[in-house]
């Protein structure tokens, strides 16, 4: 075997990335190899892997597997060892014991393959001596070799139709659709059930996804980096446990390199979980309620619960469509005005505004008369034209549109929450082409849609989404995107350079 170069250290941080990695081989691989495969147990990680990017991934026959056995598995050779394989992949996953891992790494760089996934516990998170000692070898070796590693104790890298690292079989996954949102999830548990799973039933599209586990080599700063010049992605969502000695400084200076929204949904903000972090990922909890400053000083989305994430992380998905209505040319404090069809909604919907510091916009008489000669009749003559605005049941859809387009264009309003409930027999299932024409026209406007979801109003939601309309589907969603309109507003601070003021 040749001798893969250590110098039993680190080198030297040459900026605030470190040593530079190339990832694309991760990303784009043309070939692959996993070590570590059974013949026999197809549940095994290694052969799960293998099988997928044979048959499921772009990868097919280039996609080569080892097992010191040798053999065949479906029709695909089994090589006896790294050094034998007809080429030298880009990528290697690698799924061994750890005494053997240091072994096999070495192998794949004298191999000249260009990046690692080791998707294999067994190391610092365990808390052992010799686990931090396996795990700390392969650190060397990554960094003395400038060979990027994912890993280990990870699921690795989501990325189809390229790679598929996850070593579940696809039929017990739940996979999201492909879209323009990264994850970057410190727990691969997490990653499949609160991002996968979540992200498919509120129909948030992914770019690619990676669980970094231990992140002996790749880090989150690493991704950021990666994933702020990646043309697939306009938001960067992460879970983070806890930052690296450092790497949060670090985090934050590349976090200014771009104008891509930057989400992070954190764990370890208990003793408890702080303990459980250590045993999990073997990383050092970061205090998020310190970090949360630091946060929204650089621009920085840091949602407090599941739904604010997925929230928070839909609306931005949609705003980054190039066909989007709204574009936020300043920075929002907040001031709603809420329209509904629906007194009670609007109550429900004004009650929350206090909990995301959001307030309700105040008409004066003059305004309040205007948007009365806007609507029919009837409805001026029962409506309530305060805030919230309640067209009653008596409304239609041009009541609707009448008060909408007033509300758009008022300076004082800054984001228009519209609450359809088509119940009203006078409100067509056109009232969600209509809002989304009348949105067109007051491009710089944050509108947001309430429409329940169930199927009979599905056209209503397909004709704001195809005008790519934040849409929620509980009043308290409603409220929670406003607010991550609001948060979004505040990155401008970034893009024009006043975050470290």
């Amino acid at each position: 075997m040749g001798k893969a170069k250590s110098s039993g250290k680190k080198e030297s941080l040459e900026n605030e990335l470190g040593v530079k990695f190339d990832l694309k081989p991760i990303f784009y691989p043309k070939s692959m190899v996993v070590v570590g495969i059974s013949t026999k147990n197809y549940v095994n990680p290694g052969t799960t892997t293998f099988l997928k990017n044979v048959f499921e991934m772009d990868l097919g026959d280039r996609c080569y597997a080892v097992n010191p056995r040798g053999g065949e598995l479906e029709g695909q050779k089994i090589y006896r060892e790294i050094k034998d394989l007809p080429e030298t992949p880009d990528v290697a996953v690698i799924a061994v014991k750890p005494s053997i891992a240091v072994y096999a790494i070495e192998e794949c760089i004298y191999k000249g393959v260009k990046g690692l996934i080791l998707i294999s516990g067994g190391f610092a998170e365990t808390g052992s001596r010799e686990g931090k000692q396996l795990q700390d070898q392969i650190t060397e070796l990554c960094f003395d070799n400038n060979i990027p590693l994912i890993g280990p104790n990870c699921v690795g890298v989501f990325h189809p139709p390229y790679i598929d690292s996850i070593f579940l079989q696809s039929e017990k996954l739940v996979l999201p659709p492909r879209g323009n949102v990264a994850i970057v999830s410190q727990s691969g548990g997490i990653l499949l059930d609160q991002f996968f799973l979540a992200f498919e039933s509120r129909e948030i599209g992914v770019s690619s996804a990676v669980s970094i586990g231990n992140k002996a080599v790749i880090n989150e700063v690493h991704l950021l980096d990666y994933y702020s010049k990646d043309k697939e992605t306009d938001v960067i969502s992460f879970y983070l446990e806890g930052f690296d000695p450092g790497e949060g400084r670090k985090f934050l200076d590349v976090s200014k390199k771009t104008n891509k929204d930057i989400v992070i949904y954190s764990g370890g903000t208990t003793e408890a979980s702080k303990s459980a972090i250590q045993s999990h990922t073997a990383s050092l909890a970061t205090n998020f309620e310190v970090a949360r400053s630091a946060f929204k000083q650089y621009g920085i989305l840091q949602p407090l619960t599941e739904s604010e994430v997925l929230n928070y992380v839909k609306t931005y998905s949609v705003l980054a469509s190039s066909k989007r209505p709204i574009k936020l040319g300043k920075t929002l404090k907040g001031k709603v005005a809420i329209l509904s069809v629906s007194g009670g909604h609007g109550v429900v919907c004004s009650d929350l505004l206090h909990k995301y510091d959001l307030e309700l916009v105040e008409f004066t008489e003059e305004e309040k008369k205007e948007m009365r000669a806007r609507v029919s009749s009837t409805v001026s003559d029962i409506g309530g034209f305060s805030n919230p605005i309640d067209i009653t049941g008596a409304g239609s859809d041009a009541d609707i549109i009448g008060v909408l387009d007033y509300l758009m264009q008022l300076d004082k309003v800054e984001i228009v929450l519209c609450i359809v409930v088509p119940y009203p027999p006078q409100i067509s299932v056109q009232i969600g082409r209509r809002i989304a024409i009348t949105a067109r026209r007051h491009p710089t406007k944050p509108l947001i849609c309430f429409v329940p979801y169930i199927e009979k109003y599905d056209l209503i939601r397909e004709a704001l989404e195809l005008f790519h309309i934040p849409l929620s589907a509980t009043v308290s969603e409603t409220v929670q995107l406003a607010a991550a309109i609001r948060d979004k507003s505040r990155v401008l601070l970034r893009l024009k350079g006043n975050k470290t003021k």
